[in-house]
């Protein structure tokens, strides 16, 4: 379900929409009534099922949400993290509730899990894996799509791989925070000092994994264009990509995608990538990387655009005028046409666009889609009464 765009105009969305912030609300004053319950509890002054509490309360609001309690980091006091893990299509909700929190004394609430020293980390891992990474270290290299590699050496692996796996993957969450873990690690592999060491590969103590990850992270946004797409699209190599997509009754995303045309081959490979995508990794100018999907399918002959062209340049036009964004590629499907987009301004850059496509008069089956893990089920129709646009593959 989306919520960020939902159409205030759709009864039954608003309807859904507002339900769902009224269990927000109902959740937080719950909270607010069992604080001190709360801290009788991390006192080991009462006992009582949390667990089953949080399920009731937080959970009813929807049951992928997880959390975690610890001490608060900036207040003498309690912290509380409420978080989608994977299911990253749900972050916008879980920003929604953190939003709604109220101000309470002695309590911090987070969206994401936050980093901890090395002794905290070695302790979750133990807890949560029960395996001991004492001793072991990680080297750090600029790994595919923008992301960030880590090797985890053992002097002697462990003899269950998933295990391994897990607690290397639990120690790069603790000691690095969450959100870093999900916008910017790539793969986590396991070494033992047999393992021959790459050129230029250096291990370091756990200690120095966040430092020397973080550096890492600022140097390659550094290298990142200063500009945004709208001053440096133009100056770009551009190159056509070519798809060989399976013939389907219809397609989600760009499942048709047959050739694209773009300024940045490697941000749409990016795209395409099994791995999540955050625009944060292609841009240092806060721009949102969507696309635009129209509909080829049916009588088009209404339609003011000759072809798929004609459509960038009223993208293009469009975009300039408002000085929102650029339009940094096409592509043309087995049914769809695709405009690419990069919005220094998201919610004026759509109506732009929105205002350019119905002055074409693209089809109702028209959207505007967004590549980021976060707004993976986000979409804006076209016109008002556009349909959902698939979201799911279809068989042939």
């Amino acid at each position: 379900m989306r919520w960020l765009y939902y159409n205030r105009n759709d009864p039954a969305e608003a309807r859904g929409h507002d339900k769902v912030i009224r269990q927000i609300d109902n959740w937080w004053k719950e909270f607010l009534k069992n604080t001190d319950r709360l801290d009788a509890l991390f006192r080991q002054a009462e006992n009582w099922d949390l667990a089953d509490w949080m399920h009731r309360e937080l959970q009813s609001i929807h049951p992928e949400l997880m959390w975690e309690y610890g001490p608060a980091v900036k207040v003498h006091g309690h912290r509380l993290v409420i978080t989608p893990e994977i299911q990253s299509e749900l972050r916008p909700l879980t920003e929604t509730i953190i939003d709604r929190a109220p101000d309470i004394p002695g309590w911090e609430f987070y969206s994401y899990r936050l980093r901890e020293d090395v002794q905290a980390a070695l302790q979750t891992v133990d807890a949560r894996c029960d395996l001991d990474v004492t001793g072991v270290k990680v080297a750090v290299a600029s790994g595919d799509n923008n992301r960030i590699d880590l090797s985890y050496r053992w002097k002697r692996l462990p003899e269950d791989d998933d295990q391994a796996f897990n607690a290397a993957f639990v120690a790069t969450e603790t000691l690095l925070g969450e959100k870093y873990l999900d916008r910017w690690v790539g793969t986590i592999n396991l070494v033992d000092d047999i393992t021959p060491v790459e050129q230029g590969q250096r291990f370091l103590e756990l200690d120095r994994l966040e430092p020397t990850f973080r550096a890492l992270v600022e140097s390659m946004r550094a290298q990142l264009p200063a500009e945004p797409y709208s001053a440096v699209a133009d100056d770009g190599q551009w190159a056509v990509l070519k798809l060989e997509p399976e013939e389907a009754r219809d397609y989600p995303e760009r499942y048709d995608l047959m050739t694209c045309i773009t300024c940045n081959p490697d941000l749409i490979a990016a795209t395409f990538s099994p791995a999540p995508f955050f625009s944060e990794r292609y841009s240092r100018s806060e721009e949102t990387f969507c696309y635009v999907k129209i509909d080829g399918a049916g009588d088009l002959s209404d339609m003011g655009f000759h072809d798929r062209e004609d459509m960038e340049e009223a993208a293009r036009i469009a975009l300039e005028a408002q000085d929102t964004g650029a339009l940094i590629g096409g592509g043309t499907g087995l049914r769809y046409s695709y405009l690419e987009l990069a919005l220094t301004d998201v919610d004026r850059g759509v109506m732009a666009i929105q205002r350019a496509m119905r002055e074409g008069n693209v089809p109702r089956r028209s959207w505007i889609l967004f590549h980021d893990a976060d707004l993976n089920a986000e979409w804006i129709g076209i016109y008002d009464d556009s349909p959902a646009p698939p979201m799911e593959k279809v068989e042939r």
